[in-house]
Protein backbone atom coordinates (compact mmCIF):
# COMPACT_ATOMS: atom_id res chain seq x y z
CA UNK A 1 0.00 0.00 0.00
CA UNK A 2 1.44 3.34 -1.18
CA UNK A 3 2.09 5.83 1.68
CA UNK A 4 -0.18 8.78 1.71
CA UNK A 5 1.84 11.62 0.91
CA UNK A 6 1.11 14.55 3.67
CA UNK A 7 0.87 18.02 3.30
CA UNK A 8 2.55 20.64 4.72
CA UNK A 9 2.60 24.63 5.07
CA UNK A 10 5.34 26.75 6.28
CA UNK A 11 4.19 28.78 9.45
CA UNK A 12 6.49 31.72 9.59
CA UNK A 13 3.71 34.42 9.28
CA UNK A 14 1.59 32.87 11.75
CA UNK A 15 4.56 32.45 14.11
CA UNK A 16 4.72 35.63 13.81
CA UNK A 17 1.77 37.09 14.34
CA UNK A 18 0.23 34.56 16.65
CA UNK A 19 2.83 32.95 18.64
CA UNK A 20 4.28 29.64 17.68
CA UNK A 21 1.66 27.53 20.24
CA UNK A 22 -1.44 29.53 18.37
CA UNK A 23 0.12 28.90 15.21
CA UNK A 24 0.46 25.06 15.32
CA UNK A 25 -3.43 25.12 16.56
CA UNK A 26 -3.98 27.16 12.94
CA UNK A 27 -2.25 24.79 11.02
CA UNK A 28 -4.12 21.97 12.64
CA UNK A 29 -7.22 23.42 12.04
CA UNK A 30 -6.33 24.44 8.22
CA UNK A 31 -6.08 20.62 7.76
CA UNK A 32 -2.02 20.38 7.50
CA UNK A 33 -0.40 17.19 8.56
CA UNK A 34 2.74 18.96 8.83
CA UNK A 35 4.62 22.16 9.54
CA UNK A 36 8.10 23.88 8.20
CA UNK A 37 8.79 25.73 11.85
CA UNK A 38 11.01 28.68 11.26
CA UNK A 39 13.48 29.56 13.76
CA UNK A 40 14.29 32.80 12.10
CA UNK A 41 12.37 35.10 14.57
CA UNK A 42 14.14 37.78 16.90
CA UNK A 43 14.44 35.44 20.00
CA UNK A 44 16.52 33.33 17.66
CA UNK A 45 19.73 35.13 17.93
CA UNK A 46 21.92 34.68 20.92
CA UNK A 47 22.82 38.16 20.93
CA UNK A 48 19.87 39.57 21.54
CA UNK A 49 19.50 40.35 25.15
CA UNK A 50 16.78 37.91 27.07
CA UNK A 51 16.00 36.56 23.87
CA UNK A 52 15.44 32.47 24.00
CA UNK A 53 18.85 32.22 22.45
CA UNK A 54 20.91 33.91 24.49
CA UNK A 55 19.40 31.89 28.08
CA UNK A 56 21.42 28.33 26.27
CA UNK A 57 20.90 25.03 25.10
CA UNK A 58 19.04 23.76 27.92
CA UNK A 59 16.57 26.44 26.96
CA UNK A 60 16.54 26.30 23.41
CA UNK A 61 16.21 22.09 24.20
CA UNK A 62 13.42 22.70 26.66
CA UNK A 63 11.47 25.08 24.89
CA UNK A 64 10.94 23.07 21.58
CA UNK A 65 11.00 20.05 23.25
CA UNK A 66 7.28 21.51 24.39
CA UNK A 67 6.67 22.75 20.80
CA UNK A 68 7.28 19.61 19.70
CA UNK A 69 4.96 17.48 21.92
CA UNK A 70 2.09 20.49 21.94
CA UNK A 71 2.51 19.84 17.64
CA UNK A 72 2.07 15.58 18.29
CA UNK A 73 -1.03 16.57 21.02
CA UNK A 74 -2.57 18.04 18.19
CA UNK A 75 -1.29 15.35 15.60
CA UNK A 76 1.43 17.80 13.55
CA UNK A 77 4.08 16.67 12.34
CA UNK A 78 6.85 19.22 12.36
CA UNK A 79 8.36 18.06 8.81
CA UNK A 80 11.34 20.82 8.80
CA UNK A 81 12.93 23.68 10.09
CA UNK A 82 14.08 27.10 8.67
CA UNK A 83 17.11 28.30 9.89
CA UNK A 84 18.83 31.34 9.51
CA UNK A 85 19.03 32.93 5.82
CA UNK A 86 21.20 35.60 5.14
CA UNK A 87 24.22 33.13 4.68
CA UNK A 88 27.94 34.26 4.36
CA UNK A 89 28.20 37.81 3.84
CA UNK A 90 32.40 38.08 4.48
CA UNK A 91 32.06 39.72 7.24
CA UNK A 92 33.63 37.60 10.16
CA UNK A 93 31.60 38.55 12.96
CA UNK A 94 28.44 38.31 11.69
CA UNK A 95 29.72 35.07 9.87
CA UNK A 96 30.93 33.89 13.36
CA UNK A 97 27.27 34.69 14.89
CA UNK A 98 25.22 32.65 11.90
CA UNK A 99 27.30 29.88 12.78
CA UNK A 100 26.56 30.07 16.74
CA UNK A 101 22.89 30.82 15.81
CA UNK A 102 22.85 27.81 13.75
CA UNK A 103 24.31 25.57 16.59
CA UNK A 104 21.53 26.47 18.23
CA UNK A 105 18.73 25.79 15.21
CA UNK A 106 20.16 22.43 14.84
CA UNK A 107 19.26 21.96 18.67
CA UNK A 108 15.88 23.51 18.06
CA UNK A 109 15.68 21.08 15.31
CA UNK A 110 15.99 18.07 17.05
CA UNK A 111 14.22 18.71 20.12
CA UNK A 112 11.24 19.43 17.42
CA UNK A 113 11.78 16.05 16.50
CA UNK A 114 12.20 17.31 12.53
CA UNK A 115 15.10 16.05 10.56
CA UNK A 116 16.10 18.88 8.35
CA UNK A 117 17.01 22.66 9.23
CA UNK A 118 16.83 24.50 5.58
CA UNK A 119 19.43 27.29 5.57
CA UNK A 120 19.98 29.74 2.78
CA UNK A 121 23.67 29.67 1.13
CA UNK A 122 25.42 32.64 0.64
CA UNK A 123 23.78 35.02 -1.86
CA UNK A 124 24.84 37.60 -4.44
CA UNK A 125 22.33 39.99 -3.31
CA UNK A 126 25.20 41.23 -0.95
CA UNK A 127 27.62 41.47 -3.42
CA UNK A 128 26.46 42.37 -6.83
CA UNK A 129 25.17 41.54 -10.26
CA UNK A 130 28.71 39.28 -10.66
CA UNK A 131 30.05 38.53 -7.46
CA UNK A 132 33.78 36.93 -7.24
CA UNK A 133 32.82 32.85 -7.96
CA UNK A 134 35.95 32.07 -6.20
CA UNK A 135 34.56 33.96 -3.22
CA UNK A 136 31.31 32.63 -3.35
CA UNK A 137 32.40 28.66 -3.85
CA UNK A 138 34.96 29.76 -0.34
CA UNK A 139 31.94 31.32 1.32
CA UNK A 140 29.96 27.92 0.82
CA UNK A 141 32.08 25.47 1.32
CA UNK A 142 33.00 27.60 4.69
CA UNK A 143 29.51 28.05 5.51
CA UNK A 144 28.56 24.96 5.08
CA UNK A 145 31.85 22.97 6.52
CA UNK A 146 31.43 24.83 9.78
CA UNK A 147 27.53 24.15 10.33
CA UNK A 148 26.57 20.64 9.25
CA UNK A 149 29.21 19.38 12.14
CA UNK A 150 26.85 20.71 14.16
CA UNK A 151 24.01 19.55 12.83
CA UNK A 152 25.55 16.23 13.05
CA UNK A 153 25.81 16.28 16.64
CA UNK A 154 22.11 16.96 17.23
CA UNK A 155 21.09 14.36 14.28
CA UNK A 156 19.76 16.31 11.99
CA UNK A 157 21.04 17.43 8.40
CA UNK A 158 21.28 20.63 6.97
CA UNK A 159 19.58 21.46 3.67
CA UNK A 160 20.92 24.10 1.44
CA UNK A 161 18.12 25.66 -0.61
CA UNK A 162 17.44 26.51 -4.70
CA UNK A 163 17.55 30.36 -5.41
CA UNK A 164 16.34 32.44 -8.15
CA UNK A 165 17.63 36.31 -9.23
CA UNK A 166 19.53 39.24 -7.04
CA UNK A 167 15.84 41.22 -8.38
CA UNK A 168 17.51 45.38 -7.14
CA UNK A 169 20.20 43.85 -9.84
CA UNK A 170 18.19 42.65 -12.59
CA UNK A 171 20.57 39.19 -12.77
CA UNK A 172 20.78 35.72 -11.49
CA UNK A 173 21.70 35.29 -7.80
CA UNK A 174 25.21 33.66 -7.83
CA UNK A 175 23.62 30.06 -6.67
CA UNK A 176 20.40 29.85 -8.65
CA UNK A 177 22.75 29.30 -11.44
CA UNK A 178 22.10 25.98 -11.59
CA UNK A 179 26.07 24.73 -12.40
CA UNK A 180 27.00 27.15 -9.83
CA UNK A 181 24.73 25.38 -7.28
CA UNK A 182 25.46 21.91 -8.21
CA UNK A 183 29.52 22.75 -8.04
CA UNK A 184 28.97 23.97 -4.53
CA UNK A 185 26.83 20.72 -3.50
CA UNK A 186 29.24 18.65 -4.98
CA UNK A 187 31.56 20.10 -2.84
CA UNK A 188 30.29 19.46 0.06
CA UNK A 189 29.43 16.20 -0.45
CA UNK A 190 32.96 15.39 -1.59
CA UNK A 191 33.88 15.00 2.03
CA UNK A 192 33.15 12.35 4.08
CA UNK A 193 32.80 13.90 7.48
CA UNK A 194 29.79 15.97 5.78
CA UNK A 195 27.69 14.69 3.58
CA UNK A 196 25.92 12.05 5.61
CA UNK A 197 24.14 15.14 7.09
CA UNK A 198 23.48 17.47 4.05
CA UNK A 199 20.87 17.61 1.63
CA UNK A 200 18.80 19.99 -0.83
CA UNK A 201 15.57 21.69 -0.24
CA UNK A 202 14.10 22.55 -3.65
CA UNK A 203 12.04 26.03 -3.82
CA UNK A 204 9.93 25.86 -6.71
CA UNK A 205 9.41 29.64 -7.22
CA UNK A 206 12.92 30.92 -6.61
CA UNK A 207 13.88 27.95 -9.58
CA UNK A 208 10.99 29.42 -11.37
CA UNK A 209 12.18 32.87 -11.17
CA UNK A 210 16.04 31.67 -12.07
CA UNK A 211 14.40 30.23 -15.69
CA UNK A 212 14.47 33.97 -16.63
CA UNK A 213 18.45 33.61 -17.10
CA UNK A 214 18.81 30.44 -18.86
CA UNK A 215 17.97 27.94 -16.15
CA UNK A 216 16.24 24.76 -16.21
CA UNK A 217 12.56 24.71 -15.30
CA UNK A 218 11.70 23.63 -11.59
CA UNK A 219 10.38 20.32 -12.79
CA UNK A 220 14.16 19.95 -14.39
CA UNK A 221 15.72 21.26 -11.23
CA UNK A 222 14.23 18.66 -9.78
CA UNK A 223 15.43 15.81 -12.37
CA UNK A 224 18.71 17.30 -12.21
CA UNK A 225 19.43 17.26 -8.57
CA UNK A 226 17.94 14.54 -8.06
CA UNK A 227 17.78 11.89 -4.99
CA UNK A 228 19.41 14.62 -2.59
CA UNK A 229 16.28 16.40 -3.05
CA UNK A 230 14.57 15.20 0.09
CA UNK A 231 12.70 18.62 1.42
CA UNK A 232 10.38 21.28 -0.49
CA UNK A 233 9.19 24.65 -0.66
CA UNK A 234 6.29 24.41 -3.36
CA UNK A 235 5.09 28.07 -4.50
CA UNK A 236 4.18 29.85 -7.61
CA UNK A 237 4.88 33.36 -9.00
CA UNK A 238 5.21 35.21 -12.12
CA UNK A 239 8.78 34.42 -13.01
CA UNK A 240 9.29 37.75 -11.84
CA UNK A 241 9.09 38.61 -8.81
CA UNK A 242 9.59 36.07 -5.33
CA UNK A 243 5.42 35.93 -4.48
CA UNK A 244 5.62 32.34 -3.01
CA UNK A 245 1.60 32.16 -4.17
CA UNK A 246 -0.09 29.24 -3.52
CA UNK A 247 0.33 26.50 -6.35
CA UNK A 248 -1.75 26.86 -9.92
CA UNK A 249 -1.72 30.53 -9.27
CA UNK A 250 0.96 31.18 -11.45
CA UNK A 251 3.23 29.93 -14.14
CA UNK A 252 4.95 27.04 -13.14
CA UNK A 253 3.77 23.74 -14.70
CA UNK A 254 2.89 21.95 -11.40
CA UNK A 255 2.03 18.53 -13.77
CA UNK A 256 5.60 18.64 -14.56
CA UNK A 257 7.13 19.03 -11.23
CA UNK A 258 4.49 15.79 -9.64
CA UNK A 259 6.16 14.23 -12.86
CA UNK A 260 9.86 15.02 -11.76
CA UNK A 261 9.00 14.31 -8.00
CA UNK A 262 7.62 10.86 -8.84
CA UNK A 263 10.50 10.24 -11.56
CA UNK A 264 13.33 10.69 -8.30
CA UNK A 265 11.66 8.60 -6.34
CA UNK A 266 10.83 11.55 -3.48
CA UNK A 267 8.77 10.46 -0.60
CA UNK A 268 8.95 13.26 1.68
CA UNK A 269 6.07 15.92 2.64
CA UNK A 270 4.78 17.70 0.19
CA UNK A 271 6.11 21.59 2.07
CA UNK A 272 4.55 24.67 0.71
CA UNK A 273 6.26 27.99 1.87
CA UNK A 274 3.98 30.62 1.08
CA UNK A 275 3.25 34.59 1.55
CA UNK A 276 0.12 34.16 3.98
CA UNK A 277 0.15 37.77 4.45
CA UNK A 278 -0.86 38.18 0.39
CA UNK A 279 -3.94 39.40 1.09
CA UNK A 280 -3.04 41.03 4.15
CA UNK A 281 -2.20 39.84 7.93
CA UNK A 282 -5.82 39.83 8.41
CA UNK A 283 -6.45 37.03 5.68
CA UNK A 284 -3.34 34.76 6.83
CA UNK A 285 -5.40 31.79 8.01
CA UNK A 286 -7.91 31.95 5.26
CA UNK A 287 -4.90 31.85 2.54
CA UNK A 288 -3.53 29.20 5.01
CA UNK A 289 -6.51 26.73 4.86
CA UNK A 290 -7.31 27.25 1.21
CA UNK A 291 -3.91 26.64 0.29
CA UNK A 292 -3.91 23.11 1.84
CA UNK A 293 -7.03 22.21 0.64
CA UNK A 294 -5.22 23.50 -3.18
CA UNK A 295 -2.82 21.23 -2.67
CA UNK A 296 -4.58 18.40 -0.83
CA UNK A 297 -7.07 18.30 -4.06
CA UNK A 298 -4.19 18.55 -6.66
CA UNK A 299 -2.93 15.30 -5.04
CA UNK A 300 -6.55 13.32 -4.86
CA UNK A 301 -6.74 14.47 -8.73
CA UNK A 302 -3.39 12.69 -9.69
CA UNK A 303 -2.80 9.84 -6.85
CA UNK A 304 -6.28 9.39 -6.07
CA UNK A 305 -5.71 9.76 -2.05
Amino acid sequence: MMKKRLVSISIDSLQETYGDRRALEIAHDCGADAVDFTLTLDDNDYRKKDGLYARGDEAVRAYYTDMRDYARSLGLIIGQTHGKMTGFRNIKEEDDALVENTRLDCIATAALGAPVCVVHNASSIFFGPAPDPALMHRMSFELFSRIIPHAAASGVKIATETFGDAVKYSACDFFGNIDEFEKAYDAVMAVPALRDHFTVCVDTGHSNKAMRYGNPTPADVIRRIGKAVTVLHLNDNDTLTDQHKIPMTGTIDWDDVFDALDEIGYDGIYNMELRLVHFGRDFQIETAAFAVKVLRHMLKTRYGE
